[in-house]
C-alpha cells in the first residue's frame, strides 16, 4: 500500500468535477485506492496497489477516474518532440548500473505545492517500484545549465562535486560517509569500487546516481520551466516504466514532452534508443474466456467499450480476438486474467451478482498431507519440537555454514534480498541454524520439520517433502539420532538400512546415508565440530533427513515446480 497527500481542490480540478469526499471515496475506488483522512484541503489517500506506481499522484488517480466518468477514453496520449539532447553510456557501467531514460520537458510550471507533489511521486516509486533505489532511482535537473552530450560514466571515491544541500565539494568517497543521502543509499554501491556519474558536456556535474543530485543544476526551484528528468537502475525494463510514469505525470498538467537519445556501449545494448518509449504494448486475448472467466457474455464491441473507460484500447481481430493495447507507463499485463481484471472494474464490483453455488463440496486433507501428518505425531511423541523455517532461504547458511561448495539451487531471478534468494534443497541447515539462534535456551533441544525441498533432477525443478530431525545435548551422538530414527520406521512400518557415508557436513565415521528398497532416501550422524564452531553452538548435535516420497506406507510423491 501507498499512501501520498494531495490537495482536495487540486484533484476536483484535474477530474473536473466538483464533488463530496464521499463521492470522491466511491470513484477513486476504480483506482484501488481510498480516501483515508481529510484535513482541512489536504487529503490522504491510501492506494492498495504496490504494481501500479502511475496511481501514485493525483494525475495518475484523476486520469482513471475520468475514464470511468466518461470524460475521457483509450490511451492517454502526448505528443512526443524530438530533443537535441543526447546521452552516451559508458561501457564501465556494464557491471555496476548500466540503464538509463531520460527525457526533457519544457513548459513546466512548478508552484511550490507541484513541486512538492513531484517529489512525493518520486521518493514513493523510489522508495517501493524502485526498491529502495536499487532497481530504479529518478533524477531532476535544470535543463538550462546542461549541455549536449551527458555523459552516463564512472569516478573513483575521489571524484568531487557540491552535493544537494551542502555549499562545499566533497569527494564521492566523503558523501557515501557524511552525507545524510550516502547513508541512507550507499548500500547499493558499497560493493563497486567505481561510482556511476552523470556530466553535462560543459564539466558540470548533474549526480552520483542512485545517491544525490548536485547542488547546482540538480536543484529544481519554481523558476523552473524546463527540465530534465533521468532514471537509472539495473533493470532496463523499469527505468523505462518509470520514466512513462513522470512524463505522463507531466504532460497531464500541460508540459510538452521531448525525446533524449541513449547511446549504448556494445557491452550493454549495443545500440543508440530514444527515450521515452511511448509506444503502447499489446497483448491478445480470447473474448470468449474472458466470458467464461468472468461469467458474462459481453459482444467485443461492449468489451472494448469497457476496456477503453480503463484507459485501454482495444480493436477487434476476428469474432473471439481481441488485439489489446496496453500504456507504457503500465507493466502489469502479463496474463489475459490481467484484461479481465480490467473488464471487471469497469463493470464495476459493487454491480457483480453474487450465484449460487451449484454443487456441495466438503473440504478434507489431501493424502499426502494426511501422510505428513502421522510423521510430526510421530516425532512430536518423541517429545520432538516442531518448527517451520522458511522455503526460500539465504544460500550462506545452505553453504558456508554447513561445510558445503555451492550447490545447484534454484534462484529467484529478482529477489528482494539474499537472505531470500533460492529455494531450498535440503532442510538440515536450517535446523542447524535455528539451533545456533538458540543457544540462550536450555537443553537438551530436540525439534524436527516435515516441509518441502527443491531439487534438480534431470535439469527440472521438483518439489518433494522431507522430515529432518535435530537434537542438541551435552552428551548428543549419532545413537540418539538413530534411535529417533529407527522408532519412526518402526512405527511407519518400514525395513531400512544404514551405510557409511561421508558429508562435509557431519562428522566422519559417525555419518550415514539411509537406504529404503535398495534407494538412498536420506542422511544419518553427527553434526562436524567445524560446522558447530562457525554457527557458535557450542554442544554437540546429532540428527538425521529422509525424503518421505520413498516411504512406501506413506502416500507423499515428488511433484515438478513448473
Amino acid at each position: 500500500m501507498v499512501v501520498i497527500k494531495t490537495s482536495f481542490n487540486d484533484i476536483q480540478e484535474l477530474i473536473e468535477k466538483e464533488l463530496t469526499v464521499e463521492e470522491l471515496d466511491k470513484l477513486i475506488a476504480f483506482a484501488k485506492a481510498e480516501v483515508d483522512n481529510i484535513d482541512g484541503d489536504e487529503l490522504e489517500i491510501d492506494i492498495k496497489t504496490s504494481n501500479r506506481p502511475d496511481l501514485w499522484c493525483a494525475e495518475g488517480i484523476a486520469r482513471e477516474v475520468k475514464g470511468i466518468l466518461g470524460k475521457e477514453k483509450g490511451l492517454p496520449r502526448y505528443e512526443l518532440k524530438k530533443s537535441n539532447l543526447k546521452v552516451i553510456v559508458s561501457s564501465e557501467l556494464s557491471k555496476t548500473r548500466p540503464y538509463i531514460a531520460c527525457a526533457v520537458v519544457k513548459g513546466i510550471k512548478l508552484s511550490d505545492y507541484m513541486i512538492k507533489q513531484l517529489m512525493q511521486l518520486s521518493e514513493k516509486i523510489d522508495l517501493s517500484y524502485g526498491r529502495r533505489r536499487k532497481r530504479t532511482s529518478i533524477g531532476m535537473y535544470n535543463l538550462s545549465m546542461i549541455k549536449s552530450p551527458i555523459e552516463y560514466k564512472v569516478a573513483n571515491k575521489n571524484y568531487s562535486f557540491v552535493p544537494l544541500g551542502f555549499n562545499e565539494k566533497m569527494t564521492v568517497e566523503k558523501i557515501l560517509e557524511q552525507h545524510p543521502k550516502g547513508h541512507e543509499y550507499g548500500y547499493i554501491l558499497k560493493e563497486y569500487k567505481q561510482f556511476p556519474i552523470l556530466i553535462s558536456a560543459n564539466g558540470m556535474t548533474l549526480s552520483m546516481p542512485p545517491i544525490i543530485n548536485s547542488n547546482d543544476v540538480g536543484r529544481i526551484t519554481e523558476e523552473t520551466t524546463e527540465c530534465l528528468i533521468e532514471v537509472t537502475g539495473n533493470n532496463y525494463q523499469a527505468v523505462n516504466v518509470v520514466l512513462n510514469v513522470l512524463c505522463q505525470t507531466l504532460a497531464d498538467r500541460g508540459a510538452e514532452i521531448y525525446s533524449v537519445d541513449i547511446e549504448y556501449p556494445k557491452e550493454i545494448l549495443g545500440k543508440t534508443v530514444q527515450t521515452p518509449e511511448n509506444k503502447p504494448k499489446e497483448i491478445i486475448v480470447s473474448l470468449e474466456e474472458i466470458n467464461r472467466y468472468l461469467g458474462v457474455k459481453l459482444s467485443a464491441t461492449k468489451a472494448i467499450q469497457l476496456l477503453e473507460k480503463r484507459r485501454l484500447e482495444a480493436e477487434k481481430m476476428d469474432k473471439n480476438t481481441l488485439k489489446v493495447f496496453t500504456p507504457p507507463y503500465r507493466n502489469d499485463f502479463l496474463h489475459w486474467v490481467d484484461v479481465s481484471e480490467e473488464v471487471a472494474i469497469a463493470l464495476d464490483y459493487n454491480k457483480i451478482c453474487p450465484t449460487k453455488w451449484k454443487v456441495l463440496t466438503t473440504g478434507g486433507l489431501l493424502p499426502e498431507t494426511e501422510s505428513e501428518n502421522i510423521v510430526r505425531e510421530i516425532l512430536v511423541g518423541m517429545e520432538a519440537t516442531e518448527i517451520l523455517t522458511n522455503t526460500l532461504v539465504d544460500p550462506i547458511v545452505f553453504t558456508e555454514k554447513v561445510n558445503i561448495k555451492e550447490t545447484n539451487f534454484i534462484k529467484i531471478a529478482n529477489p528482494v534480498s539474499l537472505t531470500y534468494s533460492v529455494l531450498r534443497n535440503y532442510i538440515f541447515p536450517g535446523l542447524i541454524n535455528v539451533l545456533a539462534k538458540n543457544t540462550h535456551e536450555p537443553y537438551p533441544q530436540s525439534i524436527f520439520e516435515v516441509g518441502e525441498v527443491v531439487k534438480v533432477i534431470e535439469n527440472k525443478p521438483v518439489t518433494q517433502t522431507n522430515a529432518c530431525f535435530m537434537y542438541a545435548d551435552a552428551e548428543a551422538s549419532f545413537e540418539d539420532a538413530h534411535k529417533v530414527l529407527d522408532r519412526l520406521m518402526q512405527l511407519l512400518g518400514v525395513t531400512y538400512k544404514l551405510e557409511t557415508y561421508e558429508h562435509p557436513t557431519f562428522l566422519s565415521g559417525r555419518c550415514g546415508k539411509i537406504i529404503i528398497a535398495d534407494k538412498e532416501c536420506g542422511i544419518i550422524g553427527e553434526i562436524h565440530p567445524e560446522v558447530l564452531e562457525k554457527n557458535q553452538i557450542w554442544l554437540p548435535v546429532a540428527g538425521f533427513e529422509i525424503e518421505l516420497y520413498a516411504i512406501p506406507t506413506l502416500d507423499c510423491k515428488r511433484k515438478g515446480t513448473w
